[in-house]
């Protein structure tokens, strides 16, 4: 069997799981993503922000294919991603929206790791497979 045949039931199993399981599922994926990608980056720029969240926003925008904003500070951001990294999408093995959920909980895990005292809500307002131009969440400091 071709491993893309499988993620097409894998796809199907997703749309069957509620909201919660999820989140479940994709918190241990994205968790394994960030720490195996773009965590070291996070942690440099909050080393270089001092671990001040507005300042970390702002300086996001220098990194390459991401723009992000300070929307009320102290409290609500914006972060965009303009294009889609997940190597199984880019590979064409998974193009459900689903997988979307995964970037989501990458983020929350990211923040969590580096504002320990924190709570946060991450928001998917748009993604590139849900036929958007970039990925733009919303976060919110609790």
């Amino acid at each position: 069997m071709d491993v893309s045949s499988w993620f097409k039931g894998f796809e199907k199993g997703l749309e069957k799981l509620s909201g919660e399981e999820r989140e479940r599922l994709f918190f241990e994926c994205g968790k394994n993503c960030v720490k195996n990608g773009v965590l070291s980056v996070y942690e440099e720029l909050y080393e270089k922000a001092g671990g001040d969240m507005d300042v970390f926003f702002l300086k996001a925008n220098d990194l390459s294919g991401v723009e992000s904003e300070v929307v009320e500070k102290g409290r609500v951001y914006g972060l965009t991603f303009l294009e889609c990294t997940c190597g199984l999408y880019k590979e064409g093995y998974v193009t459900s929206p689903l997988l979307c959920e995964c970037s989501r909980q990458s983020v929350i895990y990211a923040l969590h790791h580096l504002w320990k005292s924190h709570q946060f809500r991450v928001t998917l307002c748009q993604s590139i497979l849900q036929g958007a131009r970039c990925c733009k969440l919303k976060i919110e400091v609790l």
